[in-house]
């Protein structure tokens, strides 16, 4: 999810294969205020939109739209290439997008709302909100014995709602198919069946868990999880919790999980690409959930994702709207697992409540970012940063689904090397 700030600033350059557009290009940033220009440079904005007008011409991806903002004020923005193929709709900032994963960072913050609020506790067992956790067993082998079971033994101790937050519960997911016990969670997804999000959870608390609770950092269900937990504790929907209490107060009004949620009609939802074998792109039939998944389920905006990052880089508040306490936010955004827990593949980084953060480098390791700084990124290819240090906050949107015959770089391979460009390029301008 994150990438080295050494190699990123050195391949934004190698990126940069148009001409970075000057500010006069750009008239109504042109007139950027003088206070912000200190933090983030242009230019190398510039030359992330001549680059992805480039790659959405090319044909790896319909198009883009970024947004990046400095404190509470947008500093920045592109929208490149289409939303629509067949009908020529240019991408906007306004397009509704499927944001997948980047919905796991709101749903820990609706649950961290709860904690401060004294309705959930960080260390309750899970089973507290939802009984059939109760009940978890934990799998010997993720592999079936002779008469094709899986073994399963008792846990060691019960799935706490701080396990749920930082992925350690042991619970598995829809992405490993190498074990049988993989196999067992795809072929018993959450995202297939009936069932409202209470049914789902018991269906899934009946799934044995990888390992137990605590024991290492595996991607999950576990905000889907939190979701019901919300629920419980709250006594509201999923939905309706994060619409009175995050979207509206935050002036979201695209952003939900179903369209009586939204202010567009279900006409006006982007369509989803994938790339066939001759590398062109073609629609992806992708049908409407009728269930609030925690994990992946939100549909959202770059406008309306921009105003729920600027909130986190201004300590948990958006103009007079306060959300959260800046030191409940300040714990969200700390790392929260170990470097035993998370394995390899998070060189210069840890894990908080709902986000990757950047930690310092261990001896002879790269620096990823500015220690501090959070991200995550969602499956169709979006992805956000914010940097509380600098106060900036970025996203970008696209819509595509992963498949075999895709080209080009993922968006933030792109996207966070230019970013990181204008905060150092503004450092050096000092």
């Amino acid at each position: 999810m994150l990438l080295r700030l050494g190699t990123v600033l050195a391949s934004a350059l190698v990126l940069a294969n148009c001409s970075p557009a000057s500010t006069a290009d750009h008239p109504a940033e042109a007139a950027t205020p003088a206070a912000l220009q200190p933090v983030l440079n242009l230019e190398p904005l510039y030359a992330l939109e001549a680059q992805l007008t480039a790659l959405a011409d090319s044909g790896v991806r319909p198009g883009y739209a970024v947004m990046v903002a400095v404190g509470e004020q947008v500093f920045h923005t592109s929208e490149v290439g289409l939303v629509d193929l067949e009908t020529g709709q240019p991408m906007t900032v306004d397009s509704p997008i499927r944001i997948a994963s980047m919905t796991k960072p709101v749903t820990a913050l609706a649950t961290m709302m709860l904690v401060e609020a004294g309705q959930i506790g960080l260390d309750d067992p899970v089973s507290d909100y939802i009984p059939s956790f109760a009940d978890v067993r934990v799998a010997v082998s993720p592999m079936a014995n002779g008469e094709g079971e899986i073994e399963t033994r008792a846990p060691a101790s019960p799935i706490t709602i701080r396990q749920l937050l930082t992925h350690t519960a042991g619970i598995g997911y829809i992405f490993e198919t190498d074990t049988d016990l993989g196999r067992l969670y795809l072929e018993n997804s959450l995202y297939n069946g009936d069932g409202d999000l209470a049914a789902r959870m018991d269906r899934l608390a009946e799934l044995p868990l990888y390992v137990d609770p605590g024991a290492r950092w595996i991607y999950s269900y576990s905000n889907d999880v939190l979701g019901r937990v919300i629920e419980v504790a709250s006594g509201e929907s999923l939905e309706g919790f994060m619409e009175t209490r995050i979207f509206t107060p935050l002036d979201m009004h695209n952003t939900g999980f179903f369209f009586d949620d939204v202010a567009f009609e279900e006409a006006d939802m982007t369509p989803l690409y994938i790339h066939d074998e001759s590398g062109a792109m073609v629609e992806f039939a992708q049908p409407n959930p009728d269930w609030a998944s925690g994990g992946g389920g939100l549909v959202s905006t770059a406008s309306d994702y921009i105003r729920f990052a600027m909130m986190l880089a201004n300590g948990g508040a958006l103009g007079d709207v306060r959300l959260i306490s800046e030191e409940t936010l300040a714990e969200m955004m700390s790392p929260q697992v170990s470097r035993e827990q998370l394995g390899n593949g998070w060189e210069g980084a840890s894990y908080g409540f709902g986000f990757a953060v950047v930690v310092p480098p261990a001896e002879g390791e790269e620096p990823q970012g500015i220690p501090g700084d959070v991200s995550w990124g969602g499956y169709f290819d979006t992805d956000f940063v914010v940097m509380p240090s600098q106060r900036i906050s970025a996203v970008i949107m696209t819509q595509i689904q992963p498949g075999p015959h895709q080209p080009g770089p993922r968006s933030s391979a792109v996207f966070r090397p230019y970013l990181y460009q204008g905060v150092t390029a503004a450092q050096q301008d000092e």
